[in-house]
């Protein structure tokens, strides 16, 4: 990117800027860094923030309907006490009245026919999902403070090509007002010249209030939303070295790797493991019982303690069972609609990214002929200036910044656009610092990938 600033300016420019008076950005902030850099805005990426308080709760849900699936397999003990006042019949050994009693009861289900288990991997599955969502939503956060970033700084470049133009157009206009007290132009000349001045400096007032407003937006990305930067550091771009990949190849990374395709494969699974334990509803159920029991009367029936097995084999269930799997089949069937959908855009949005890199690498060189030309064209101005010949001095600045906005703006597109397909590839690290040139899109640190199995048959 060419630099922001340039330390040579002609005395009557900057006089004119200083009488104009410099914007007043941000007010001091106390707890970002000054400058704040790119690389520090990235490292707040994890920090508690909405969007990933969001994705985190779903992942604590998905967590605990995974421990209430797994609680169905296991132990259930109890505590039962029962008040009963009777009266005994006259043969009875025992006449007391009070017949209450207290004891504990243990059960297990032993075997369902597979309908826990199924639930279970259900819920494993639904897990994944939820965590890849939550990697998802961390690169989401990375790619927004990044855009945030270079909005502020191109809010700065924009600011500075708009003062240098009201300060042009200012001195011109003041010379033209000297020119009117000698009787050299009319009125009307000094008018018009007026009406394009105030329509520049009504330009660079909304470049004053886009700085402010960027810088905000920034500040609501960190998640500090009190405390705006002031000053931003020119980020390292080494993304501009990256060699650009075949489309194919990345399109197959995107395919195998996308943190959104793997969670829907995920939660494809999780409805195939779900229908299974439906199907499974209208089958036998094995159970385990063992009681003992305190008495306050003594009974030849009272038994200290007892286990068995229990066998409930379902006959009628009014067709509860056959809803459950039709809703369940309609829930698999939509989750292979939209995941055949969401390949379809990764890949389509894989190809745009691509063929944006592709535009943007022979843009870049146009700007940089253009700032190469504007800055030999300045040096010139300024030397005919120095010479006290009548040149467009202040003309060829404002094109040298207009030359150098544009020149970051394509820049910054470029690092986006890598991180872009970073993210669709299923990298999580998109901070400049792992964006080596040539460097492959890995995936991130997560749990296994599902396999897919969007084309295989939904029965068991």
């Amino acid at each position: 990117m060419p630099p922001i600033g340039r330390l040579s300016r002609p005395l009557l420019v900057a006089w004119a800027a200083l009488w104009l008076g410099a914007p007043a950005l941000a007010a001091e902030s106390t707890g970002l860094p000054e400058p704040l850099t790119l690389e520090y805005a990235l490292s707040l990426a994890d920090e508690p923030h909405p969007d990933l308080q969001l994705a985190q709760a779903g992942v604590d849900s998905a967590k605990a309907d995974e421990a209430q699936a797994e609680s169905a397999t296991g132990w259930n003990a109890r505590l039962e006490a029962q008040a009963r006042w009777v009266q005994p019949p006259a043969i009875s050994p025992d006449q007391r009245h009070n017949d209450s009693r207290v004891g504990l009861v243990v059960t297990k289900d032993l075997y369902d026919f597979g309908r826990s288990e199924h639930n279970v991997e259900a819920a494993g599955y639904d897990v994944k999902s939820r965590s890849l969502l939550y990697l998802n939503a961390r690169q989401q956060r990375r790619l927004e403070i990044m855009r945030r970033y270079f909005d502020v700084l191109l809010a700065d470049l924009q600011y500075m090509r708009d003062n240098e133009d009201m300060a042009v157009v200012y001195v011109a206009l003041d010379r033209l007002r000297d020119r009117r007290e000698l009787g050299q132009v009319s009125d009307i000349d000094v008018l018009k010249k007026e009406a394009a001045y105030q329509r520049v400096r009504e330009k660079r007032t909304q470049s004053e209030n886009m700085q402010r407003a960027t810088r905000v937006r920034l500040a609501i990305a960190l998640n500090r939303p009190d405390d705006p930067p002031s000053t931003l550091a020119k980020p390292k771009l080494p993304w501009l070295k990256r060699k650009l990949p075949e489309v194919e190849d990345l399109q197959k990374q995107a395919l195998e790797h996308n943190a959104v395709i793997r969670a829907l494969r995920a939660r494809l699974a999780g409805a195939r493991e779900r229908l299974a334990a439906k199907r499974a509803g209208d089958r036998p159920v094995l159970r385990g019982r063992a009681e003992t029991f305190a008495y306050n009367r003594e009974m030849g029936s009272y038994d200290k303690w007892q286990a068995g097995v229990q066998l409930e084999v379902p006959l009628l269930d009014g067709g509860s069972v056959d809803a459950a799997v039709a809703k369940e089949q309609a829930e698999v069937y939509r989750l292979q609609a939209k995941l055949a959908k969401t390949r379809m855009d990764i890949r389509e949005a894989v190809l745009n990214t691509w063929l944006s890199l592709q535009s943007l690498k022979t843009r870049r060189q146009a700007d940089r002929a253009e700032t190469d030309y504007r800055d030999l064209y300045l040096d010139r101005s300024r030397a005919l200036y120095q010479m006290e010949v009548t040149t467009d001095l202040g003309d060829s600045m404002v094109k040298i910044s207009d030359a150098e906005l544009e020149a970051a703006r394509t820049d910054f597109k470029i690092a986006m656009a890598w991180s872009q397909l970073d993210a669709l590839t299923g990298r999580l690290s998109l901070d400049a610092s792992q964006a080596l040139p040539g460097a492959q899109p890995r995936p991130a640190a997560t749990e296994a990938p599902v396999s897919d199995e969007t084309e295989q048959s939904t029965k068991r």
